[in-house]
């Protein structure tokens, strides 16, 4: 998946979100530009954390974007 296309396997489009808040268990509340909350597993992106935007598809967050990426 890439911010500028979808994925090749089931065609959805990864969407830029902001993380807002990690819990202990990986899990973070993320926030995609309309402001709606989601709970998005972090697992596949170390070190994400509040204020850093990230490339969620289907409710998994695949890389950081823009200039903090990566860590």
């Amino acid at each position: 998946c890439d911010p500028h296309g979808g994925c090749i396997t089931c065609g959805d489009e990864g969407v830029p979100m902001r993380v807002l808040a990690v819990g202990a268990d990986g899990l973070g509340t993320c926030a995609a530009r309309d402001g709606a909350p989601a709970q998005v597993d972090l697992a596949l992106v170390p070190g994400a954390g509040p204020g850093d935007d990230v490339l969620v598809h289907v409710g998994v967050a695949l890389v950081r974007l823009g200039a903090g990426a990566p860590r």
